[in-house]
């Protein structure tokens, strides 16, 4: 059975390809892969320092000082997954030139591979995540089991534009320099670091179709508020997703005859 062009063999070789960017990454270190999980667990555990018990910000209505950590953390870890998971697969052809020229595969896992690690960043931060609300008094919720869901949507999204990034990337190098700064941009012009209320009424709107908010409201509404997600814009986001990884998928296909040639 084949999923988009995938089989079996291709699965087992995305993951294969999985670990070897998550240990050549940390090639040389003395603790290896475990960087993936420290680093972001470190950044989380400053916000918390910071935001809870330094400057002690508060959400309106909470009782605690770490309220507003969680909810920035449940904003920015899915972002930490997306900044990771877009900047690796944008660079996933040049970086692994070697093997675009000299083997033959379907090259088009490389940045399929890369983009998966962006699961490391979201794994620490929901994990996190739970552990704080516990302390914060926060009990189980069965919300949480449209977690898988939220991800899925989430990582279609990730798909096709990782794959789209990959291919530009390869014949246009200052895109891999132009893209931190546009992640930059997405983070600011997004409620993580603020609530939509905070955004004037004409700009909330259009708020409401960014991907990006989407997301991160749903992430915030099952770990948060302990309900269901707005399934409707989730429904559609995947959708419009699954559609896009399709066609992205097609674009790759067309043009990766021409990499050897210009990497």
């Amino acid at each position: 059975m084949t999923i988009l062009g995938f089989d079996r063999a291709d699965a087992r070789f995305i993951l294969a390809m999985w670990r070897m960017n998550l240990a050549d990454r940390y090639l040389g270190s003395a603790l290896g892969g475990a960087w993936a999980i420290l680093n972001p667990l470190l950044m989380f555990s400053l916000f918390t320092f910071v935001f809870g018990f330094v400057f002690k910000a508060r959400l309106p209505g909470a009782e605690s000082t770490l309220g507003y950590s969680i909810w920035l953390i449940c904003g920015y870890g899915p972002w930490m997954a997306n900044r990771e998971a877009l900047t690796l697969a944008s660079n996933s052809i040049v970086s692994n030139a070697g093997l675009v020229k000299n083997m033959s595969f379907k090259t088009e896992i490389l940045p399929i591979a890369t983009t998966f690690l962006g699961l490391i960043p979201l794994a620490v931060s929901i994990i996190f995540l739970l552990i704080l609300q516990v302390f914060n008094g926060s009990v189980f919720s069965f919300s949480w089991a449209w977690l898988p869901v939220i991800i899925l949507v989430q990582f279609l999204l990730l798909l096709a534009i990782g794959i789209f990034f990959a291919a530009l990337t390869t014949f246009v190098r200052d895109f891999g320099f132009i893209l931190p700064n546009l992640l930059m941009i997405a983070l600011f012009a997004t409620p993580i670091f603020y609530p939509l209320e905070a955004v004037p009424n004409l700009l909330s709107k259009f708020m409401m179709f960014n991907p990006i908010y989407i997301i991160a409201d749903a992430y915030r509404t099952v770990l948060l508020e302990h309900r269901m997600p707005q399934i409707v814009p989730l429904l559609i986001l995947g959708g419009v997703s699954f559609c896009l990884l399709i066609v992205t998928l097609n674009i790759f296909r067309r043009v990766k005859g021409f990499f050897p040639a210009v990497i």
